[in-house]
Order: structure tokens, then sequence, then C-alpha cells
């Protein structure tokens, strides 16, 4: 499932994460400092495109997410600011996505981070990834987000499922600011930078829905339904 909104954050919120994404003030504004990624993707993984550099800003790693033994990352000058995307991010998800009361299941965030893309003087792929892995394979319970700060020529692609249910169809998404493209981690996806902006900044962030059994109760006849769960959020 892929879901792209437009207008995502109230313009006065956005106006005002869009200088601090930005540094807009200079060194004594309270701007985000960018460590330089010479990849775009872990070193193991030789994925097309993934030798690209980057910039990058990590603002929340749940514990484990990365490797199952990573502990807890908290940008506290930011996530007070930036935690909001989770609930904005919740308000476009299924009431059952949200919480589960009866198995004491909640929605939580399991990453958020920034990335900003200088003009090369030309539109490069990044590799295609997937953002969150569970005993090997994308996590179907995990709900993918990219959230644009500028407009620019730049891009996301996303792949949707075939008729044959793999995932080869491309969705083009653009760069425009304050707009958001939701999907199922399983989706596939890599951006692509721009080449008319001195740079483009994304954030990126990755949720775990609550609980959903993925067996429907059984019906008069005892029989039940399987419904997957990358197929909603």
């Amino acid at each position: 499932m892929i879901k792209i909104i437009q207008d995502f954050l109230p313009r006065p919120l956005f106006d005002y994460m869009k200088t601090m994404v930005h540094n807009v003030g200079g060194k004594d504004s309270q701007g985000l400092e960018w460590s330089f990624n010479e990849r775009n993707l872990q070193p193991e993984d030789t994925t097309p495109g993934s030798e690209n550099f980057k910039f990058g800003k990590t603002l929340y790693i749940a514990p484990g997410t990365q490797d199952g033994f990573n502990p807890e990352i908290y940008d506290t000058q930011l996530m007070s600011l930036f935690g909001v995307f989770q609930s904005f991010m919740m308000s476009h998800m299924e009431k059952r996505c949200q919480k589960n009361e009866e198995m004491g299941s909640e929605c939580k965030l399991l990453r958020m981070k920034m990335n900003l893309y200088p003009n090369e003087g030309k539109r490069v792929q990044h590799g295609v990834h997937n953002d969150i892995f569970i005993n090997g394979k994308p996590n179907p319970n995990a709900v993918t987000a990219v959230f644009n700060f500028t407009n620019s020529n730049g891009s996301t692609i996303i792949l949707d499922k075939d008729e044959k249910g793999e995932y080869t169809k491309e969705v083009e998404v653009p760069s425009i600011e304050n707009s958001i493209a939701m999907f199922n981690c399983p989706h596939p996806h890599y951006g692509i930078t721009q080449s008319d902006t001195p740079t483009r900044i994304v954030l990126n962030i990755n949720l775990e829905k609550a609980y959903v059994d993925p067996m429907s109760k059984p019906d008069k006849d005892g029989k039940q339904t399987f419904e997957p769960l990358d197929d909603y959020f």
C-alpha cells in the first residue's frame, strides 16, 4: 500500500522546521549539524547506486532495530520537535494499526533520520533498498515514510506490486515540500538526487504498527481468511 499526502504538516510548523533543516541563521541557530556519509547504504550492500554519497543526521533508533543489539539512539535536542511526525503519520493509519488494547500493543517509532543530497550537476540514482528487516526479510509490520523539505526535480521511486504480486512497478513521487509518501516496508524504494537546487532534504521515518492478527475471526462455519500484514496500514 502506498499513500502520497500533500500539505502534511500545518504550514507554520513546517516553515519553522524548514528553517532548522536549512540551518537558517548560521552557526548560532538551532539548526542541524550534518554528517558526511560516503555511501547511501550499508558497506556490505553492493546494490548499484549504493556507493553514492550523501549527508545524514540520525534522530532516533529504537533498541535492537539495526542489528538486534544496538542501544537506543535519541537526539534530545531535536526529537522533542520532530517526534510529532509519529502522531501525524498515525492520523493517516487505520485505528487497528494504531493501538490494540486487547494485546497491549501500540504503534511505535523504529527509526527517524534526515538525508541531505547536494547538487552534483545531474540527477543521480541511489541504491534500491528496504529500511527495516526482521529475520533477514523486510519487516511486514513496519511502515516507511519519506517526507520532503524541499521542492526540486529529485524524487523517490517506490516499487509497487505487479499482477503477479512482485515488486516491479515503479511509482515516482516528486520532491514537493511538505509532502510525504507512506508505504509498507516490503516495498523497495530508492532516491534520485536533484540538479536544479543546491540541496534536496528528506526525513525518513519508520513506524511499527500495533499487532494485528493476520487471520480473521472464524465465521459461522469456522473458516478464517488471511490478510497479509503488508497490504495495509
